[in-house]
Formats: structure tokens, C-alpha cells, sequence
């Protein structure tokens, strides 16, 4: 009769691969690839929405948000990009103009954004924005980024309404006088 041993290489290489795969985790941790626990996503605050030029067939706009960072810790992202709703349809979806964006400890900063709109949407949209009713004229922002150059990826979301969106509505709804 042979006597079995008990598979004690497999159960010391299995041990072997979890105590490595957790030297690789805190590691990485430390080294700034993973988010830390407990990360607080950014506030996103639309500051502005110009238009950067006019062509036939597209409108490029320039859109600042200021992005809260309410950590006390530097964010650093890449691959910025978003959304963009007007009068809760799709409007236009871009990405960031920097590459990286680092947003300081407990700080807001600026970050500049252009994309463009193809014409003829948005001509369609004056024509529903104009017609609107109520005094809602709402925006959504939604997104992502990746924590610097790792796959982990921290969203934002942000609702509100255009001032200029208003003014631009009654200026579009006044009646020339006789």
C-alpha cells in the first residue's frame, strides 16, 4: 500500500502567489497606480461655454469647468472625457485638452475642454430650445478620467441650468415692435 502525501508544493505555491500578489497590491498603492480608499470624486462646476469658431458644417466650443478636488491629496488624471446634455438630449461628447490634469489638494482648478458640434444639431436644437417651454434650460455633464495612467477610473456627474441659455431663449422669443 502506497501512502499518499498530502499536496503541501501546491498548498506553499498557492501561498506563495497570494503573499506576491499582495507585495504587487501595496505596492502599486504606494507607488500612486491604485486610487487610495476612500476617494472622493471631483466637483464639477460649468465656469463657461464660448464658441471658438463657425464653419459649415461644425461649431467648435470651448468649455471651462472648474473641477473640486475635495481630497487632500493631488488627483492626478488622464483621459478626461464627457458627456455633454442640453435640454436633456445629447448634445456633444469630448475630452479634456491637456493630456493629464493634476487637480491640487483640496483645491479647484480651471480645466479647459473644446469639442465640436456638427451644424446641422445644432440648429435643431435652437429650433427646440426656442419652441421649450417652462423655465428649465437644463444641462447635463457626465464622465470619467483615469487615476494617472491606470485603469482605474473615477466618475462625475453634474446637472444644472445656463443663464445665458435663458437670456438667449427670451432674446430668441422677443417680437420686434412696430
Amino acid at each position: 500500500m502506497t501512502r499518499r502525501r498530502p499536496p503541501a508544493r501546491g498548498v506553499a505555491r498557492d501561498r506563495l502567489r497570494l503573499l506576491a500578489g499582495a507585495v504587487v497590491a501595496i505596492g502599486a498603492a504606494g507607488c500612486g497606480i491604485v486610487p487610495p480608499l476612500g476617494l472622493q470624486a471631483p466637483r464639477i462646476d460649468v465656469a463657461s461655454l464660448s464658441i471658438r469658431g463657425i464653419g459649415r458644417d461644425e461649431i467648435r466650443f470651448a468649455l471651462v469647468l472648474d473641477a473640486h478636488n475635495p481630497n487632500a491629496l493631488d488627483v492626478p488624471l488622464t483621459n478626461l472625457r464627457f458627456d455633454l446634455e442640453l435640454l436633456e438630449r445629447p448634445f456633444a461628447s469630448g475630452g479634456a485638452t491637456e493630456r493629464t490634469v493634476t487637480l491640487p489638494a483640496n483645491a479647484t482648478r480651471a480645466v479647459p475642454i473644446e469639442f465640436g458640434v456638427a451644424t446641422a444639431r445644432l440648429i435643431e436644437l435652437l429650433r427646440e430650445f426656442r419652441v421649450a417651454d417652462g423655465p428649465r434650460l437644463s444641462y447635463r455633464l457626465r464622465g470619467s478620467a483615469n487615476w494617472a495612467d491606470s485603469p482605474f477610473t473615477i466618475p462625475f456627474e453634474r446637472r444644472g441650468e445656463f443663464e445665458a441659455l435663458q437670456r438667449l431663449r427670451e432674446l430668441m422669443r422677443a417680437r420686434p415692435r412696430p
